[in-house]
């Protein structure tokens, strides 16, 4: 039977339109088994909230972003941290550094972390990059009001105090950056400077590496695995002549030099961004990162700032709940949670718990809500 031009037309448009039909399903279906996966894996992180948290600085027990955080001898510490505790920052509140150094007792059956201020710090101080020491927790640079600092020095408890005691200072002033241990190094990280510490040999001082870029990247995140130190995320600053750019690939740093690594992605295969993520190294579970910022909404308003983008509903600005982990040159996304959509929040392993401690839920609207999970068998 013949058919005229328009029923050809029409045929094959109906076929097609069918075909993009059976496309989308799969798409979707293909997404909700990758969900379901994902909640599955997330169910067997066991995500629970702690109570408990520091009240002994005024406007502290609101919640803070970008606190030191680590393991001492059996204790949870976290020390200073900002927020913007009396006028919101929204409304051009005036942001507030805290120096009182915490610990809490680690019990794997306790609901409640029983905060106790055991010292200060040298200073006011947020945006430092801290990790767990076998004897200690090593706190690094960061900034306050006056400035950015080059302080290192190790956190330990005597007799239920805190003692601090300077390590050698940083090469540079150091915030908003990246850093890591592996084995005996100390490796920071802002995108241009990169240095290493070995603590065997501490008078040696930081030796200074060859830069990778010619930029400062803002809130990397770096990690330990495999042998080699990785660093993901971070941006460039915006100018006159240049927009900010988001690094979304990253690196991995070894004895024969760098080369690029890829970053994480959603079951969608959508690039995430690990710009203002937490980090901890897991051991045999490789580096496990959670939460950051959303890519297209962050760098809309760092390039394109409109008038009221800090007014928005905590969901508008989409931070990533993702919590994925890179081993033998592979991300596995693990689980998403509500729980780990914050940017500026600290991740510290105890050795059976993963501890999920403040940031902020939206840009500045920190959070004193504090979550533990375990990793997947």
């Amino acid at each position: 039977m013949m058919r005229n031009k328009g029923e050809v037309c029409k045929i094959k448009t109906k076929r097609i339109t069918s075909f993009a039909h059976q496309l989308l399903i799969f798409i979707f279906m293909t997404c909700i088994c990758n969900h379901d996966a994902s909640a599955k894996v997330t169910d067997h992180l066991q995500m629970e909230r702690v109570k408990g948290f520091p009240a002994n600085e005024k406007g502290i027990e609101k919640g803070v972003s970008a606190c030191f955080a680590g393991i001492v001898d059996g204790y949870l510490i976290m020390a200073g941290g900002c927020n913007f505790p009396d006028v919101p920052a929204a409304d051009g509140g005036k942001k507030k550094f805290y120096q009182g150094i915490y610990a809490a007792k680690i019990s794997t059956t306790a609901d409640t972390l029983d905060w106790q201020l055991i010292g200060k710090l040298p200073e006011p101080c947020a945006y430092g990059v801290s990790v767990s020491l076998p004897n200690g927790l090593l706190c690094m640079g960061g900034c306050n009001a006056e400035g950015s600092s080059d302080q290192v020095f190790k956190i330990t408890i005597e007799q239920g105090k805190a003692v601090v005691e300077a390590y050698p200072a940083l090469p540079w002033k150091l915030d908003n950056f990246a850093g890591s241990l592996g084995h005996s190094t100390v490796m920071v990280y802002d995108g241009l400077h990169i240095a290493q510490l070995q603590l065997e040999d501490l008078q040696k001082g930081w030796q200074i590496l060859s830069p990778l870029t010619s930029e400062v990247l803002g809130q990397p995140v770096c990690g330990y695995t495999d042998g080699a130190f990785y660093a993901w995320g971070g941006c460039t600053s915006k100018t006159d002549k240049q927009d900010a750019q988001l690094q979304m690939q990253g690196y991995q740093f070894a004895k024969n030099g760098a080369k690029p690594v890829e970053g994480p992605r959603t079951c969608l295969q959508e690039e995430i961004y690990l710009g203002g993520a937490a980090v901890v190294n897991c051991g045999d579970a490789g580096i496990v990162t959670l939460g950051g910022v959303n890519k297209d909404v962050f760098e809309a308003a760092v390039n394109r700032p409109m008038p009221g983008y800090m007014k928005h509903p905590i969901a508008w600005y989409r931070f990533n709940p993702y919590i994925n982990s890179y081993k033998n040159g592979k991300w596995t996304l693990l689980g998403s949670h509500e729980a780990a959509a914050r940017a500026g929040a600290s991740l510290v392993l105890d050795g059976t718990y993963l501890y999920i401690i403040g940031g902020e839920l939206k840009p500045g609207i920190r959070t004193a809500e504090i979550y533990r999970f375990r990793l997947p068998l």
